[in-house]
Order: structure tokens, then sequence, then C-alpha cells
């Protein structure tokens, strides 16, 4: 609510007739009202039909995951808390999405877990010796390399390179 609305309705107020039995009857509207600089009030009504606007979807001891219950905008929610203190706040929080999300299925192949051979800003090449398994990730920008053929063939010349570095490591995955 806005302090011109407030002025409006009181406006409207002083122009009826008042009731007598509407003077006896207090209502009490639970909410929030935010004070803005320059005594700018907006009043937020709480829900007053009881129901819970979360649909709870996961929930762990570190956060949940729930989607929001609307008529205007709905979406999927993730609340996860990071401990004060946490050494590395990022992994903390990947890990909480994981978690929060390992009942949904991905879309995108999963990032194999193991030690990294080769990380270049193109060029990611991981090896996983439980999953007996190697992923490479290669990127090449379309707007920055016109000729991508070229580009391809020199990241598949790197992948050879870093193969023929690693060859104990990949032979021993076997």
């Amino acid at each position: 609510m806005t302090l011109e609305y407030l002025e409006i309705m009181e406006e409207k107020n002083q122009i009826r007739p008042k009731d007598p039995s509407a003077e006896t009857t207090i209502r009490k509207v639970r909410g929030t009202m935010i004070i803005k600089p320059g005594d700018e009030m907006e009043f937020r009504a709480q829900r007053s039909t009881g129901e819970s606007s979360q649909e709870e979807i996961a929930k762990t001891a570190a956060g949940k995951l729930y989607r929001t219950v609307g008529e205007k905008k709905q979406s999927m929610v993730a609340h996860i808390v990071v401990p004060e203190g946490e050494s590395d706040p990022r992994a903390f929080l990947l890990d909480g999405i994981d978690k929060l999300t390992k009942h949904m299925e991905s879309k995108a192949a999963p990032k194999l877990k193991g030690r990294v051979l080769a990380d270049e800003p193109n060029m990611r090449i991981t090896l996983s010796k439980k999953e007996s398994k190697v992923e490479l990730v290669l990127g090449i920008d379309l707007k920055a390399t016109p000729n991508y053929t070229s580009a391809l063939m020199n990241l598949m010349y790197k992948v050879n390179q870093c193969f023929a570095i690693n060859k104990t490591s990949l032979t021993s995955a076997r």
C-alpha cells in the first residue's frame, strides 16, 4: 500500500455515512509493512487460506528443495544453508544441490569424478580408474573460430598428446 492509497481510502470513508455497527467491529490483518524512504509504505497481507505456499520436493539436513504454489508465478527453489567458517562454500553448495536433486533425471551426461589429466580453456580430460572411463570435454567458440574443423583437429591432437603422456595411468585403469 502506498501513502496515496491510504489517503484515497481515508477520503472515501469520510464521504460515506458512518455505519454505527461498523464502528464496533475491529478487524485485524496479519502481514508485513515495509516503510521505505520518504514515508512510502508497502503492506503485504499474510495468506489467510491456511494452505502452504511451498510444495516440498526434497529435504536434507542442510537445505530443502521446494516448488512454489501460486497463481501468478510458479517456480522451483533450492534453499541451502552453508555453515559459517566452511572452508569451501562453493563445493558445499554444489554437494547440497547434488543431494537435493539426486532423485531427478538429468538429460546431460553425469560428470566423471576422478583424476584430471588436462584442464585447458577449451579442453578437459578426466580419468576415472574406478569406472574405467575417460571423459573428454572439448569446446570451440564458433564466433572466435570460424574455421572450427581445424580447431577440432588441433584439440584432437592435444588429446592424443595427453593420452601419450598418461599412457601408464590409462593402461592401469583398464
